[in-house]
C-alpha cells in the first residue's frame, strides 16, 4: 500500500468511529431513556422532563459527531484533488 492509500484508510476508519460513537450516544441517550418510560408507568413526571432534556443533549450531540465524520471523509476528496 502506498503513504496515500494508507492515509485514506486511516480517514476512513476515523470517520467510522466517529458515526459509531454518535450512533451509540443517540441510542443510550436518547432511545433507551424513551422506551423505558413507555414500559415503566411508575416514572415520574419530573423525571419524564429530564430525560427529554438529555435526548435533546444527546441527539444534538450524536447530529455533531456524524457532521464531524462526513467533514472527515470529505478530506478524502480534497486529497484527490
Amino acid at each position: 500500500m502506498s503513504p496515500a492509500e494508507i492515509r485514506k484508510e486511516k480517514i476512513k476508519l476515523q470517520a467510522n468511529l466517529l458515526n459509531g460513537l454518535a450512533i451509540g450516544i443517540v441510542l443510550i441517550g436518547a432511545f433507551t431513556p424513551i422506551t423505558h418510560s413507555v414500559y415503566d408507568p411508575s416514572i415520574a413526571a419530573s423525571a419524564l422532563g429530564l430525560m427529554a432534556v438529555l435526548a435533546i443533549i444527546c441527539v444534538a450531540t450524536g447530529g455533531a459527531l456524524h457532521y464531524h465524520a462526513l467533514r472527515r471523509l470529505d478530506a478524502l476528496e480534497e486529497q484527490d484533488q
